[in-house]
């Protein structure tokens, strides 16, 4: 019995992107190999779903923004952390892989130290995931962060940021950070859209000032 493979097709158009359906797994990994070092397109793969994301300058501005504010955060509350950016995640016994805008570790971070290679089968999944999404029309990728365990997905739309915590393989919606105990969904955001307005200097002395405040109010 010959078994007929229905042809690659555009599934939707999208704003950023395009979303592609019926790809294999081994075209999604060729794809990532012809682009071992490439910051844009962003390959996400859900079990024969492509998506191609492409990053506008906002994006990568946002995106930026959001990676110096929690690494500044994170040294000012004296919480170890390591940035991965945006390391492919992949895992062919789930058929899935992603690349996040930026990701961090932080109960993790010792584990993650020196390491050059991921193997998802040993290692741990990014403890922070961060996603920018101001067009608001990519899919709903938090089925797949959940596949790999990811405990905390950071979303901002261009305006709010919006925290969700990994409980009994669901994300919920949660006022504060994880990873972040001190940190708010609320304070992210408006850091991140006075960010936009003020000088880059300023911006980094006054989370600078409100973490210090932050950790005097609520010592560990």
């Amino acid at each position: 019995m010959t078994t007929v493979l229905e042809p690659p097709k555009v599934k939707e158009v999208l704003t950023d992107g395009v979303l592609l359906h019926n790809i294999s797994w081994s075209t999604y990994e060729s794809l990532l190999k012809d682009q071992p070092d490439s910051a844009s397109p962003r390959f996400t793969y859900d079990r024969g779903d492509l998506l191609i994301m492409v990053t506008s300058r906002r994006h990568e501005e946002i995106n930026r923004a959001l990676e110096l504010l929690v690494q500044i955060l994170a040294e000012q509350f004296r919480i170890e952390s390591r940035g991965l950016g945006s390391t492919t995640f992949k895992c062919a016994d789930l058929q899935r892989g992603f690349e996040p805008d930026c990701c961090f570790y932080f109960k993790n971070e010792a584990r993650m130290r020196q390491k050059n290679d991921l193997d998802l089968s040993v290692d741990p999944p990014p403890d922070l995931v961060v996603e920018v999404d101001i067009s608001n029309s990519s899919p709903n990728k938090t089925p797949l962060f959940a596949s790999f365990g990811v405990p905390e997905v950071w979303r901002f739309d261009g305006e709010n940021l919006e925290i969700q915590i990994l409980q009994d393989g669901q994300y919920f919606k949660s006022d504060h950070s994880l990873a972040l105990p001190k940190v708010r969904a609320d304070i992210i955001s408006a850091f991140i859209n006075e960010g936009l307005r003020i000088g880059r200097l300023e911006w980094i002395q006054k989370i600078r000032a409100w973490a210090r405040e932050a950790g005097a109010a609520n010592p560990q």
